[in-house]
């Protein structure tokens, strides 16, 4: 696969007029990051909470379901001198090094994913990003209305005629106007209830996995967002996307090295004939432990060849003299 860098995304949406503004919340505040540059505000440990996608200036398209889970930082220029390490590859540096990406990895960012409980609007939006859910409410809302009314009709009314059934009509249009949002609610208890309760007994998984593969979670994370970043945007019309949960980690070894099969849902975004759209798609990626990683110190990384000793850099990866491999940037590598 070809190496891709955060730069190489932003001239592709530069070439296609698209901007897309993410907003983050940030200490309690929004903050906003455009990707034309127009208005870049920090993010220190950040969520996610709504994307807007703009094509040649015009609103396309809006996307407002993240996992909570995944907390981002980017870092500012205003903080040039400030002691910085980056977290997918492990270059430390000072903050103005980093503001164009890391300058090996070319990550743009870091992220953390945290041991939050699983509150009950991200188990809303992880439903209500299908229609099926608020039409089957309806439809339920709408049958219990009717019933209702034609009781009511009937025991109220000395004979039953057209004129009755109208009235049956209307009461049910008006009480199930009424009693949308109690079976709206009553449904949420009924139908999201065991969803949060498996998706809690998921996430108590995934701490347990943690703990027990004494894995670094941060560094991982970095790593497989940045395989991933590089997997979907070699893709032609994607422009965007976003990891929406982390459903399962299995680890084994193949020949003697640490594998990691990572079950993912992620949500594609698409660029065609200047529309955006977006779909939900179940991925399984796989990351395989570098054992020969090498450590970035701060500054210039020359490295001598271990074949020819020639000085070589060391984000290249392999030497450009005699083609032996050097080694890996990041722990975590996708296979």
């Amino acid at each position: 696969m070809p190496f891709l860098s955060e730069t190489f995304h932003m001239r592709k949406l530069a070439e296609s007029a698209v901007n897309i503004k993410t907003t983050y919340i940030t200490d309690g505040k929004l903050a906003d990051r455009n990707t034309d540059g127009t208005k870049n505000e920090d993010v220190i440990n950040g969520i996610r909470c709504r994307k807007e996608y703009y094509v040649r200036g015009k609103l396309a398209h809006i996307e407002k379901l993240f996992d909570s889970r995944i907390e981002y930082t980017y870092v500012s220029e205003d903080m040039n001198e400030t002691p910085h390490t980056c977290s997918n590859c492990g270059f430390s540096g000072v903050i103005g090094d980093f503001a164009d990406g890391c300058p090996y990895c070319k990550a743009a960012y870091n992220i953390d994913y945290t041991d939050k409980d699983l509150g009950s609007k991200y188990h809303y939006d992880f439903v209500l990003k299908k229609p099926l859910y608020r039409i089957v409410t309806a439809i339920v809302d709408c049958i219990i209305s009717f019933i209702l009314s034609y009781i009511f009709i009937v025991n109220t009314s000395r004979t039953f005629n057209p004129y009755d059934v109208s009235k049956i009509f209307i009461y049910g249009v008006i009480l199930a106007l009424v009693l949308y949002y109690l079976f709206y609610i009553c449904d949420a208890y009924v139908v999201l209830g065991p969803i949060r309760r498996y998706k809690e007994r998921q996430n108590k998984k995934q701490m347990e996995f943690w703990s027990r593969t004494g894995i670094d979670k941060k560094k991982f994370f970095n790593n497989l967002n940045y395989e991933v970043y590089r997997k979907y945007y070699s893709q032609p019309g994607i422009i965007d996307f976003d990891i929406i949960d982390y459903t399962d980690f299995y680890e084994y070894e193949r020949a003697g090295v640490m594998c990691v099969d990572v079950s993912l849902e992620v949500r594609l975004v698409y660029l065609k004939n200047n529309r955006v759209s977006s779909r939900y798609k179940k991925d399984i990626i796989t990351l395989m432990k570098a054992d020969n990683s090498m450590k970035l110190a701060p500054g210039l990384n020359i490295i001598k060849c271990p074949k020819c000793n020639a000085n070589i850099d060391a984000t290249e990866g392999v030497c450009t003299y005699c083609g032996t491999k050097v080694g890996y940037i990041q722990e975590w590598i996708m296979q």
